[in-house]
């Protein structure tokens, strides 16, 4: 195993212990952390940050199996060097929380609503790890032409299945180094904002105001559909 990757892993774990409390995302954590150590490259960023990820998913398990009492070392300990943790996901004699990872009353009422088969189903999905949606900037490139340019970048692509202006990767550390990616000709945006935002039609020439903006996500949807006319007012 990497120890570059594990202490890097390590400490960032640790300094997110500390800072917790102010409710800092994750990923706004990891970018402040990756910047402060630039020595991290984007293979470490991406093994770093999938690792750190899972362990969040999971930690109700890991903690379960982690000598007591707990901390932020020894559940690391349990997760790097035991697949103890993992086979657990399938032990019925534990409660169903535990094995997947669940908050206790957060899975109650799943159970309540669901039933208990269901709510394990679903928890489980909710432990999987994610695949990335992308929103192709059509001023740019054509979906497809984007799609088979980061299939000739060794990147798996797929059409997403409802925005027209969409994609699916399961892997995007390859991705965050692509000039396309760095001039905005594809962006990482979930495909039910894509969605959201195509069902407000901005002509071009329109003007749009935007009274619920965030970072602008969707309304950088607006933007090509506008061709470049128009305004947009965006507010938060």
């Amino acid at each position: 195993m990497n120890a570059f990757r594990v202490r890097h892993l390590e400490n960032a774990l640790l300094h997110f212990d500390k800072v917790r409390q102010h409710n800092t995302p994750v990923d706004m954590f990891l970018h402040r952390y990756f910047q402060a150590h630039r020595a991290i490259n984007a293979d470490d960023r991406g093994w770093i940050s999938d690792h750190m990820y899972e362990l969040f998913r999971w930690q109700g398990l890991i903690d379960h199996c982690t000598p007591k009492p707990v901390s932020t070392r020894g559940r690391l300990h349990t997760y790097l060097t035991s697949d103890r943790w993992r086979s657990n996901t399938q032990n019925r004699s534990l409660e169903p929380h535990i094995r997947t990872s669940m908050p206790k009353e957060l899975f109650g009422r799943l159970a309540d609503s669901l039933g208990t088969d269901k709510a394990v189903q679903v928890s489980s999905v909710l432990n999987e790890r994610p695949v990335t949606f992308l929103r192709v900037n059509i001023n740019q490139f054509s979906p497809s032409d984007m799609a088979k340019f980061l299939l000739s970048k060794e990147i798996p692509v797929e059409k997403t299945a409802t925005s027209p202006v969409g994609l699916v990767v399961n892997d995007k550390k390859l991705l965050l180094d692509l000039p396309e990616y760095r001039s905005g000709a594809v962006e990482i945006q979930d495909e039910s904002s894509q969605i959201m935002a195509q069902q407000v039609k901005a002509d071009p020439g329109s003007v749009v105001l935007d009274y619920c903006a965030g970072s602008g996500g969707k309304s950088l949807v607006f933007g090509p559909n506008m061709q470049n006319t128009g305004h947009l007012y965006l507010h938060d």
